[in-house]
């Protein structure tokens, strides 16, 4: 079974998507974010059988939003750890694949991203070490490992793919890059071209 973890931050709680508050107020950001993380829940809700998926809240799950996930599309949902998204994300992974030989974490704020693509990382990783998903703005979406590994996001660089590439390469671990998708951080990300 591979572990499948959801990164979001709570709707009501978190104070997300604030790169977007010249854009939208506080309440049309919680808006946004509740219906990008309800997306991907949906999208993955019947891939159930080939993952353990859980979703990570920041900066806590004390809220009935979260009862009803739970009760909706029985998943796990724990509390992300750490004093940077960098150090939460590196925690979940530690985590994760100290208990699964192969480990998926994503962000819920990619529209595009769909099972399709989930599944594509999953095969990626029966033949390389890493998988990584590039998101438009030159971070990345999804990040899956096989093996286990301490610090594969470098925190002291910037969190972009080419850290992430070069550190993966440093340790002579095998890559696979999937299609590049857009995820929604910036006024013009929320632009249909």
């Amino acid at each position: 079974m591979i572990s499948l973890n959801i990164f979001s931050k709570c709707p009501y709680n978190g104070n997300p998507k604030t790169r977007l508050k010249d854009l939208l107020n506080k309440e049309e950001r919680s808006f946004i974010t509740l219906y990008m993380l309800t997306n991907i829940l949906d999208e993955v809700s019947d891939i159930n059988n080939d993952f353990k998926i859980t979703l990570w809240i920041y900066p806590h799950f004390k809220d009935n939003l979260f009862n009803d996930i739970n009760k909706k599309y029985k998943i796990n949902i724990r509390q992300q750890k750490g004093s940077s998204l960098c150090e939460r994300m590196n925690n979940c992974l530690l985590l994760e694949s100290s208990k699964h030989e192969k480990t998926i974490l994503i962000g819920s704020d990619i529209p595009s991203l769909t099972k399709g693509t989930i599944m594509n990382a999953k095969y990626a990783l029966l033949k390389k070490d890493v998988v990584i998903g590039p998101s438009a703005d030159g971070g990345f979406y999804l990040i899956g490992i096989k093996g286990h590994y301490e610090d594969l996001i470098d925190c002291m660089k910037p969190m972009d793919i080419q850290n992430v590439k070069n550190n993966i390469s440093s340790r002579s671990l095998d890559l696979e890059l999937l299609t590049e998708l857009k995820d929604i951080d910036r006024p013009e990300d929320l632009l249909v071209i």
